[in-house]
């Protein structure tokens, strides 16, 4: 099942993306200008956090080597925490209802699903070494212990190019959604 889920969790932010168009609780002007920068504030996460690993979009769980610097510094699932960030702001955009909607189902994705899922694979492979930093580092939200060794570790190796490559689809997903949403709030 967890593995499932995995597999096919970005058709199931789909799913939510034209449940979110399709069935909106209220639009509002003042909700839709707020979660523009926290939209912006999840994709910034993911674009930094697709500039310093290997590869991520897969279908099947793969890890060359066990990142712990640039977001992964701060905590283990900066890409996730991404999804989480933007997910609020469209659910922001289109009502307090679809907002209280995406956070169950986020944590019941994301926090009982496919991130255990991952650390059982990531146990597996790096044992001690993953245990070590999970016992370090924080899932979704930073804490800001250990500050200056967690800033030393982050400026570690970004690279531009493969992180506009390994985020354009999802630059391009969130620029669509947020477009969908401003035209049904203008246009219906």
């Amino acid at each position: 099942m967890k593995g499932a889920v995995f597999k096919y969790r970005g058709l199931i932010w789909g799913i939510f993306a034209a449940a979110i168009l399709a069935c909106p609780v209220d639009f509002s002007k003042w909700r839709f200008f707020a979660a523009i920068p926290i939209l912006a504030a999840g994709q910034s996460l993911r674009f930094w956090a697709a500039g310093v690993i290997p590869k991520y979009r897969t279908l099947e769980l793969d890890a060359p080597q066990l990142v712990t610097w640039g977001p992964y510094a701060w905590i283990r699932n900066p890409l996730y925490a991404g999804n989480g960030i933007m997910g609020m702001g469209w659910a922001l955009m289109v009502g307090w209802l679809w907002a209280a909607s995406f956070a169950v189902l986020y944590l019941a994705l994301y926090l009982f699903t496919i991130i255990p899922y991952e650390e059982e694979f990531l146990i597996s492979r790096f044992g001690v070494e993953y245990e070590e930093y999970k016992k370090t580092t924080p899932s979704l939200i930073p804490t800001f212990r250990d500050f200056r060794k967690r800033a030393e570790r982050s400026a570690r190796c970004f690279d531009l190019k493969k992180s506009w490559f390994m985020e354009r689809h999802s630059l391009r997903m969130n620029s669509a959604v947020t477009a969908l949403v401003l035209a049904r709030l203008y246009f219906s």
